[in-house]
């Protein structure tokens, strides 16, 4: 098999064998998640080095997989060599370029390299990596995404406990619950860049709980620089606290100063191209009947959960924050495994509240969109039963 002859293997269109590849990670996920269940409902929650042990004994196990399901990290190796090759990987780039990353990356995405989504501050990241361990190999490159990825979604265990409001219990419980997520560690093990961005925001939102709330606001907004959801933190903070306003309007436009290469890539050669079939959410359920029903259903669906979280959070029930993120998570067409961290920050605020448990669940049935890719494209019937098993969790809040 050629793709198995890559430096760092990925499943894709493996078909029967792709199944039986993520079914094992499923059924792990699945183990992994009653413990992980009962770390974060139990009381007293575990203490934080404990939560941190457990994570890093996640990432090792998941580190010696002999495949992974997301092409991404070649994306981000083949980004960093083309900045440091002089070229904009903002732009659309000839692959034809003599550089073993750019040729790695361009088979392992059929030959056309999608342009980078991006901020700037992790393609210069990932140029630094690049180019530091350029002498290892291809391999040890790639890797190397993945160990910065691990270390900062650690780094996101004490982060949490200094981020989060509450008592030392509330904490606690909330690090366990983003820290322990078996999908969050497996994604972070693959080397997803959310990990590094959802530490920068931790960080500013541990600013502003020392009562930095300008500082702390405008560094939550410099996330957009690694990866542009960032931002929405930053706007949260800015809505719930007006001392941070000035932060994060500040934040914001250092961001959109540096970002214009960004936002004229995405303008100019993403979005008038960009098509998408939904799969493994919502909209994928009603797709195969209308696109413009799966649209509306969705929107409809998401309407009323904010409603629902903005009354909640009217009457001072942080649970309401969670609503809003399950609201917004359920307008994604394509809720990829590795956005869950975001959901599962959200929902670490109350775990073990109703929309809590349905944001966790979320986060963990979000691995089934890795099956179209894994093994092959679905046929409609298929589509909509892989839509309804990703947002079944979605009935805990009826």
């Amino acid at each position: 098999m050629t793709d198995a002859a890559q430096p760092l293997v990925v499943v894709t269109d493996w078909g029967a064998r792709g199944a039986a590849l993520l079914a094992i990670l499923l059924a792990a996920v699945a183990a992994a998640a009653l413990l992980y269940g009962g770390a974060i409902m139990r009381s007293p929650p575990p203490r934080i080095a404990v939560t941190i042990a457990g994570a890093a004994a996640g990432l090792l196990l998941a580190a010696f997989s002999p495949v992974i399901f997301s092409s991404d990290v070649y994306a981000y190796a083949a980004y960093g060599d083309l900045a440091r090759l002089g070229a904009d990987p903002y732009a659309r780039t000839a692959l034809s370029l003599d550089a073993p990353l750019v040729r790695a990356a361009a088979w392992q995405w059929g030959g056309a390299l999608p342009i980078c989504v991006y901020g700037p501050a992790f393609v210069e990241l990932a140029k630094t990596i690049v180019s530091i361990l350029a002498p290892l190999g291809v391999p040890a490159q790639l890797n190397g995404f993945r160990l910065v990825a691990a270390a900062a979604f650690l780094l996101c265990g004490p982060l949490a406990l200094a981020a989060y409001r509450g008592s030392v219990e509330v904490r606690l419980r909330a690090a366990a619950a983003l820290l322990l997520n078996p999908a969050a560690i497996w994604c972070a093990a693959e080397g997803h860049n959310d990990a590094l961005a959802l530490a920068v925001v931790l960080s500013g939102f541990a600013l502003v709980r020392r009562h930095w709330a300008g500082v702390g606001a405008a560094v939550a907004a410099l996330a957009a620089l690694v990866k542009l959801p960032g931002i929405a933190a930053a706007a949260a903070l800015a809505v719930v606290d007006r001392r941070a306003r000035l932060g994060a309007a500040i934040g914001a436009a250092v961001v959109a100063a540096l970002s214009i290469p960004l936002v004229t890539g995405v303008a100019t050669q993403l979005a008038p191209h960009g098509r998408y079939a939904p799969q493994a959410s919502l909209q994928a359920l009603f797709a195969p009947l209308s696109p413009a029903l799966a649209v509306a259903a969705a929107v409809a669906v998401a309407i009323v959960l904010a409603v629902a979280g903005l009354r909640r959070l009217k009457n001072r029930a942080v649970e309401g924050w969670i609503w809003l993120g399950i609201g917004a998570w359920v307008l994604v067409p394509n809720p990829y495994p590795w956005y869950g961290l975001w959901l599962v920050a959200i929902a670490a605020t109350a775990p073990q509240s109703r929309a809590g448990r349905a944001a966790v669940l979320l986060s963990l049935t979000a691995l089934l969109r890795y099956a179209p890719d894994a093994i092959a494209t679905p046929s409609p019937a298929l589509q909509a039963a892989l839509g309804l098993l990703a947002t079944l969790p979605l009935a805990a809040l009826l």
